[in-house]
């Protein structure tokens, strides 16, 4: 089940930003071990986004932990980074949905061990699956996966349904072997996001 925080449940009241930054920070401990106690090094931001139904976005708040290593400011268009090989601390990003709970939480620029074993389509399910279960995403005779799919080189991405409508979109880090990101969505657009467009037809 999604964590709502005690406040948001007592008042109904959207948290301040400091209290969104520590619900995040608690959060990160609790699914990925990350303790952010001392944030030192690292900018922190608060945005808070409206829905968007011609996306098939969702209202949420999201907390970003951005190392400085990342912050570059002001960058003019020709200037070049490479991203890839950039020496930096992870980031964090955590999302609040509307009600205050965990919506998702992703990490970016994790320098895992590489898997001794080939981290395949059908072990990436099950990795998503057992994070769903040990975090209490859902319970296990309700949640079913719907597919997985390459997401980039270095990720797959895993689909699975915790309740009608509702899917967990969970990537997997395809060379470590460990989950790098979840996120709740509505069941038809997490579904999307592994489905291949048909050849003729895009975005337009």
């Amino acid at each position: 089940m999604l964590k709502t925080s005690e406040n948001a449940k007592e008042t109904g009241k959207p948290q301040s930003d400091a209290a969104f930054v520590e619900l995040a920070k608690e959060a990160l401990g609790d699914y990925f071990g990350v303790d952010l106690t001392d944030t030192t090094g690292y900018s922190v931001s608060v945005q808070y986004m409206d829905a968007m139904p011609e996306y098939e976005a969702e209202q949420q708040t999201v907390v970003t932990f951005l190392p400085e290593e990342l912050n570059f400011g002001e960058i003019s268009a020709d200037t070049v980074i490479d991203m890839e090989n950039i020496d930096t601390k992870p980031m964090y990003d955590v999302s609040f949905n509307a009600e205050g709970a965990i919506k998702g939480i992703h990490l970016s620029y994790v320098d895992w061990a590489k898997s001794e074993i080939p981290v395949t389509a059908q072990s990436a399910e099950e990795t998503a699956k057992q994070f769903v279960i040990s975090h209490q995403l859902a319970a296990e005779d309700r949640l079913k996966v719907l597919g997985s799919a390459a997401a980039s080189s270095d990720t797959i991405t895993v689909v699975i349904q915790h309740k009608e409508g509702r899917a967990l979109l969970i990537g997997v880090d395809s060379l470590a072997g460990n989950v790098r990101y979840f996120e709740d969505m509505a069941e038809k657009s997490a579904v999307k996001s592994i489905t291949p467009f048909e050849e003729g037809k895009g975005l337009g």
